[in-house]
């Protein structure tokens, strides 16, 4: 495992998903950028703290498994991933002290949604920079 890739997959997902969430959460009573600075506060520490371990152990965990094929590998990555988001915003509701209201599906259903945004991204992004490092080492 490449450590800096994490942290590099990490900065960018950080950066692409304040972007992402910003677009969608604006609206006619804050602006574009009052999200960004939003998400950038409250995501960069779950996304640090939370995503990027369970990115590591996820990749471990799949290192371990032999896949048929590589479609199978990468769907899996994936739906793990989806599946890390969904655990990592529980993980973050339990440190919150939220109780019950962890419960109430609709109230946990937007931030639940946007950590899976989040690892989604982060999964993607991960990819496309282990495809870039492997052509790069090619060409070295």
């Amino acid at each position: 495992m490449d450590i800096r890739r994490k942290l590099m997959t990490t900065v960018l997902t950080i950066i692409c998903f304040t972007l992402a969430a910003s677009l969608i959460s604006m609206n006619e009573s804050y602006s574009f950028d009052f999200y960004i600075v939003i998400y950038l506060v409250y995501a960069t520490p779950l996304i640090l703290l939370i995503g990027l371990p369970l990115s590591i152990l996820l990749d471990y965990l799949l290192s371990r498994i032999q896949f048929a094929n590589h479609v199978l590998y990468l769907s899996t990555r994936i739906l793990g991933y989806a599946c890390a988001g969904v655990l990592g915003m529980c993980i973050y509701y339990v440190l919150m002290g939220t109780g019950e209201e962890i419960l109430n599906f609709k109230e946990t259903l937007v931030l639940t949604l946007f950590g899976v945004l989040a690892a989604i991204l982060f999964v993607l992004i991960d990819m496309g920079l282990e495809v870039l490092l492997k052509i790069q080492r090619r060409k070295s």
